[in-house]
């Protein structure tokens, strides 16, 4: 099994979006897979200028010469995708948008009728189906605030995903903490990660109850660390 990940956070290593990408990777490397990161910031990948030349002059093909060919190309060869991005005003990081945007050469122009009575465009390519999974993570402790994220994600990954939807969610709010909290309080959280990452490429999926290990708030890793 091969799993690509986007890397959209600025800070790239550093941030926090790093800690959980790379705890979930370990994990589904542990149980066989192979894995890659592409940092988005360190790549040349400029905004879609709207101009349909992938779709009528050059089907398949942007015009634009930059590293967006070999990433369209490392797409179509994983079995599954990993967006990984911190929240930016409610949404996805301006390297990850733009690398977004730059995905239609893999559709093609056509207007069909989805699963869901909606139009949309078809795959450009035949291929097995792939599987998606969103990492995040927001200084805001809600997890409302991930709302805008998952609908600006959500059409796109249900046609591309023949209707499953995100395979697997890690949002984890007030992410911040792991900035400035020991790191060492949080390793029961990124031993979940680990867990989940093994589990999604053992069996699929992720179980119950390493999910609800997941979804455990940062909070109660720094409350039980501040007592005396």
């Amino acid at each position: 099994m091969k799993l690509l990940a986007f890397q959209g956070s600025p800070r790239m290593e550093k941030g926090n979006t790093e800690k959980i990408l790379q705890a979930f990777l370990e994990g589904a490397r542990e149980a066989g897979a192979e894995t890659e990161t592409l940092y988005l910031r360190r790549m040349n990948i400029n905004p879609c200028t709207g101009c349909f030349s992938c779709w009528f002059q050059t089907p398949g093909e942007c015009v634009q010469k930059d590293d967006m060919k070999e990433v369209l190309e490392k797409i179509l060869e994983a079995d599954v995708l990993i967006w990984a991005t911190p929240l930016y005003i409610y949404n996805m990081t301006a390297y990850m948008k733009a690398m977004f945007e730059r995905i239609l050469p893999l559709i093609k122009p056509d207007i069909i009728e989805g699963k869901d009575g909606l139009a949309s465009h078809p795959a450009r390519y035949k291929s097995k189906r792939q599987r998606w999974i969103l990492i995040s993570n927001s200084g805001f402790p809600e997890q409302e605030h991930f709302e805008s994220l998952l609908h600006c994600f959500d059409r796109v990954c249900t046609i591309w995903t023949r209707g499953e939807g995100f395979a697997v969610t890690i949002l984890k709010g007030a992410g911040e903490l792991m900035r400035y909290f020991d790191i060492k309080l949080f390793e029961p959280f990124f031993e979940a990660v680990r867990d989940a990452g093994r589990e999604f490429v053992e069996t699929g999926s992720v179980s119950q109850e390493t999910k609800a290990r997941v979804d455990k708030p940062l909070w109660e890793y720094a409350q039980t660390a501040s007592k005396p």
